[in-house]
C-alpha cells in the first residue's frame, strides 16, 4: 500500500536493565552452545514492571519529543504479544488515561511480533479515511515474566526474548520521517506452526508457553523445517520488494534495514539473503545486544539509529517483520530531517 502525507513525528522507548547472555549461562538459564550459535549477547529484563507501565512511559516520551498535546491525539492503537494484564481488561484505556487523551478511538492489535507494523497499517487507513484526524499514537509493550515464558529457551534456538515498551507518533502534517509504503501478507498454511497440539478451547489454562514443542509438533505433521524456512523467506522477500517498489526505490537505495531481533543465521536466512542485503545495512549488531523485544523491535532499533545520528536527510529505512499466523510485513520510511532529540 503506497502512502502519501503520513509522517513519524515522535518515538519513545522504555528499556529496562540488560542481562548478558554470559551471565544467563552462568546462572543456568541459557545454554552456551545456543548462545554461541545465535550470536545474541544479552537481553532486557523488566522484573515485575507491568507491560502497560512500560507502554505508557514510552508514549509520554514520544509525545514530549514531538511537542504534541496528548489531548489533541486523534487515535490510539496498542499492540502486545503476551497477555498484558487481567482477563477482560484492555490496556489501551489505561494508556489513554495516563497520557490524558480525549475521548478518542482506541484499538488493540494482537498480531504477535508484527503488532507495531500492523498497527501502523491500521492507523494509516484510519487517518486516510477521515481527514479530520491528523495524529495517531501507536504503542506496544511486553514482559515475558508476566506470562511465565522462558525468555532464554522458550521461543526456540536463535531467539532470546526481552522486555520493552515503545511508542510511535504519526502525523499527517509532517515529521522527521515520511512513511512511504506498508504491506503485509498471511501464509495460512503455516498457521499451526505456533499452535502445535494445543487445544483451541481451554488452552489458556496452560502454565507456560512452549513454542519449541509447538514447532516440533508441526514438523511431525509432514511439513519439514526446510520447507517452512523456504516459504517464510520467499514471502518476506516478495513483501519487502513490494513496499520498495511502491516507495519508488530499489534494494540498493536502502540505507538501513530493521528486522526482528533474532540470531544472526535467522536474520540472514529470512531477511537479508532473500533481498541480497549485506549485514552491514541491518541493525542486527544492535539487536543482538537487547534481544527480541516482541513488537518493539522496530521502534527501538529506529530510535537507536535516530538518537545516535546514524540517519541523515534522504536516507531510506526498510522495516520488515514476521509473526505467528504466519505473517510477514514491511514498511519504508524516508528521513526528511534530523529529529530534535538526535545527537
Amino acid at each position: 500500500m503506497k502512502l502519501d502525507h503520513l509522517y513519524v513525528s515522535g518515538l519513545g522507548t522504555y528499556l529496562p536493565e540488560r542481562m548478558s547472555s554470559r551471565r544467563a549461562v552462568e546462572l543456568g538459564l541459557y545454554d552456551e552452545i545456543l548462545m554461541l550459535d545465535s550470536g545474541v549477547t544479552g537481553t532486557l529484563v523488566a522484573g515485575d514492571t507491568p507491560p502497560v507501565e512500560m507502554a505508557a512511559s514510552a508514549a509520554r516520551e514520544a509525545v514530549e519529543r514531538a511537542a504534541q498535546d496528548p489531548a489533541a491525539i486523534d487515535l490510539l492503537v496498542h499492540s502486545c504479544v503476551l497477555r498484558p494484564g487481567p482477563e477482560m481488561w484492555y490496556s489501551g484505556g489505561y494508556i489513554a488515561r495516563e497520557l490524558g487523551t480525549g475521548h478518542i478511538p482506541v484499538f488493540e492489535v494482537r498480531q504477535g511480533c508484527n503488532g507495531m507494523l500492523a498497527a501502523l497499517e491500521l492507523a494509516a487507513g484510519q487517518l486516510a479515511l477521515d481527514p479530520s484526524r491528523t495524529t495517531a499514537l501507536l504503542t506496544t509493550s511486553d514482559n515475558a515474566a508476566a506470562a511465565k515464558f522462558d525468555r532464554w529457551r522458550g521461543y526456540g534456538p536463535g531467539t532470546v526474548v526481552g522486555d520493552a515498551g515503545s511508542a510511535l507518533l504519526l502525523d499527517t502534517a509532517g515529521g522527521f520521517a515520511q512513511v512511504r509504503s506498508i504491506n503485509h501478507v498471511l501464509m495460512p498454511e503455516l498457521e499451526a506452526l505456533h499452535r502445535g497440539a494445543e487445544p483451541l478451547f481451554g488452552g489458556q489454562a496452560r502454565e507456560a508457553v512452549d513454542m519449541v514443542e509447538r514447532a516440533r509438533h508441526f514438523g511431525r505433521t509432514g511439513t519439514s523445517l526446510a520447507e517452512v524456512n523456504e516459504t517464510i523467506a520467499k514471502w518476506q522477500g516478495e513483501v519487502a520488494r513490494r513496499s520498495l517498489d511502491e516507495a519508488g526505490i530499489g534494494v540498493d537505495d536502502i540505507t538501513k534495514a530493521i528486522y526482528v531481533n533474532q540470531g544472526q543465521y535467522l536474520v540472514e536466512q529470512y531477511f537479508l539473503e532473500p533481498l541480497g542485503l549485506p549485514e552491514s545495512k541491518s541493525t542486527w549488531d544492535f539487536g543482538r545486544t537487547v534481544g527480541h523485544l516482541g513488537a518493539s523491535d522496530h521502534v527501538v532499533a529506529l530510535d537507536h539509529l535516530v538518537t545516535t545520528g546514524q540517519l541523515q536527510s534522504g536516507d531510506h529505512v526498510l522495516l520488515a517483520g514476521a509473526a505467528p499466523g504466519f505473517v510477514v510485513s514491511s514498511a519504508v520510511l524516508t528521513i526528511g530531517a534530523t529529529a530534535s532529540w538526535a545527537i
